[in-house]
């Protein structure tokens, strides 16, 4: 088995040994505008769902009383 992946060091000579940054320089600048464009509208929404959620959590532990300051009983010490 060969095991080039996760042992860089047995390097067999293959011509398909992946290389980020390669790849990264052979995208045209508007398709890294696009793909930024996308990573931003994506984060957006994210983040605004995040805040729906949290917002909803709150006020659902609000509505059952979760927020509540608990009773502090007296602990008695017998003498």
């Amino acid at each position: 088995m060969n095991n080039n992946f996760f042992d860089p060091g047995q390097n067999s000579g293959n011509v398909n040994d992946f290389s980020a940054d390669n790849e990264v320089e052979k995208i045209s600048p508007q398709k890294k505008k696009e793909i930024q464009k996308l990573f931003i509208i994506l984060l957006a929404i994210g983040l605004v769902i995040g805040i729906f959620t949290a917002w909803g959590v709150v006020t659902i532990m609000n509505n059952f009383g979760l927020t509540e300051k608990t009773n502090q009983f007296e602990k008695f010490h017998g003498n």
